[in-house]
């Protein structure tokens, strides 16, 4: 290499230290090495993944790189978790993980085992609704049919040992019913199921519902979070009508490779937190009935940690089975 050469590699590494951003072997700073890849362990469809793309594509304008988002659903997003985990730690891989998820298998990365914390997106209650089918107009009235003819009644989620599964079963004690679990793969069919009155009740995140409360065809009962949500403002919470305590959300966040340069970390989250504030997000952010997240990395690392925990906990006092 000669003299000229040395030169223009010593140049191009103070102006990548200057940015704040790292240089890659090759001599290009983060990240115009190459597309960034951003996976979703989901279907196209829910929560995370129009608030993935639409966050997506600002962000690509912003760093003036594409970024390809590729859907990868399947055994409760370990697939996606186990395609990330095999990429390089070099900021050209992102993960969007809806949650809670409590993994048995402890070969399966999430934060804090392989991945870091980039930013909670958004947190997002679930709701119990049910059927307009049945002539029962609140929880109070839903609660003393249960307990009259607890054959009769059944709620819905969107699988065994999901959040709205748990959700469900902790009403069930707090309450004294009996409400049997009736669970789906996936949560489309079982609210399909739910409008057409095939299960009287569901437990799901609020936003697949909040079309059919509002055209009348599900009944909202209650909130599962401490707080309502502008979407459904008159939708009681569930603490409000006398479950003192009942405080469960959903969450949705993104994740990168532990090893990653902090820098690039820190890069992103400041986007992406900036997207977030945003009109346009702060918009479909209320549609999916869903509240902002923010924070920084930390912030999220240490809500993940927390949240996990009070879910592992609660399923083992309910004896759910972690799969």
């Amino acid at each position: 290499m000669n003299r000229r050469t040395w030169t223009a590699v010593a140049i191009g590494a103070l102006f990548a230290a200057a940015s704040g951003v790292p240089a890659l072997a090759q001599g290009k700073p983060w990240p115009q090495e190459k597309p960034i890849r951003w996976l979703i362990g989901l279907p196209p469809a829910g929560t995370t993944d129009p608030l993935t793309r639409a966050i997506a594509e600002e962000l690509s304008k912003r760093l003036g790189q594409a970024i390809i988002v590729e859907n990868k659903p399947g055994a409760n997003q370990s697939i996606a978790a186990r395609d990330m985990a095999n990429a390089p730690a070099d900021g050209y891989t992102l993960l969007s993980m809806g949650g809670p998820q409590v993994y048995a298998d402890a070969s399966i990365p999430v934060i804090g085992r392989g991945f870091d914390p980039v930013i909670r997106m958004v947190t997002q209650p679930m709701i119990l609704a049910g059927t307009t089918q049945r002539a029962t107009p609140d929880l109070k009235a839903v609660i003393a049919a249960a307990e009259s003819t607890p054959k009769d009644w059944a709620f819905a989620s969107a699988g065994q040992g999901s959040s709205h599964h748990v959700a469900g079963e902790f009403l069930n004690t707090l309450a004294g019913t009996q409400i049997t679990h009736v669970p789906y793969k996936g949560g489309g069919q079982a609210v399909q199921d739910a409008v057409g009155g095939q299960v009287p009740l569901i437990v799901i995140g609020v936003g697949p519902t909040i079309a059919h409360i509002k055209s009348g065809k599900l009944r909202a009962y209650g909130l599962t979070t401490a707080t309502r949500i502008a979407s459904l403002p008159d939708v009681p919470t569930l603490q409000e009508q006398g479950f003192a305590g009942f405080d469960l959300a959903q969450w949705h966040g993104v994740a990168i490779k532990s090893g990653t340069p902090a820098e690039i970390t820190q890069r992103l989250n400041r986007e992406m937190r900036d997207i977030l504030a945003t009109p346009a997000l702060l918009a479909l952010i209320e549609r999916l009935a869903a509240v902002p997240g923010a924070g920084t990395p930390e912030d999220w690392g240490a809500f993940y940690t927390a949240d996990i925990a009070k879910w592992a906990n609660l399923m083992k006092t309910l004896k759910i089975e972690v799969e």
